[in-house]
């Protein structure tokens, strides 16, 4: 039998969807570009709006350094596929980009 703990899950922060998401997404990026010198992650929509209050920032610092990461919060443009989507950027050291991802049309 599983445990409660391995059916439910929570995050940091008021909304389990705007920390847990952007976490697990934000290390899967990572693991896929740790070359990388820094990282720029839009949010948009709804996890942007609220995004600042449920501590989205600090669930996608917690995988991607602070230091190294731009965060730019669009919560005014909307995605036909979700209302939360981000996009992930890894660049290099001179800014140039060299992988995109997320949840993005």
């Amino acid at each position: 039998m599983e445990s409660i703990k391995n059916v439910y899950r929570i995050g940091m922060g008021p909304s389990s969807s705007h920390t847990m998401g952007p976490k697990r997404a934000s290390a899967k990026f990572k693991l896929k570009y740790p070359e990388a010198d820094s990282y720029q992650v839009t949010l948009y929509g709804s996890l942007a709006l609220t995004g600042k209050g449920h501590m989205t920032d600090k669930a996608i610092f917690s995988e991607l350094d602070e230091k190294k990461t731009k965060i730019i919060w669009k919560p005014r443009v909307f995605l036909k596929f979700h209302p939360n989507g981000m996009k992930f950027e890894a660049l290099d050291k001179k800014k140039k980009i060299i992988g995109i991802g997320g949840l993005i049309e």
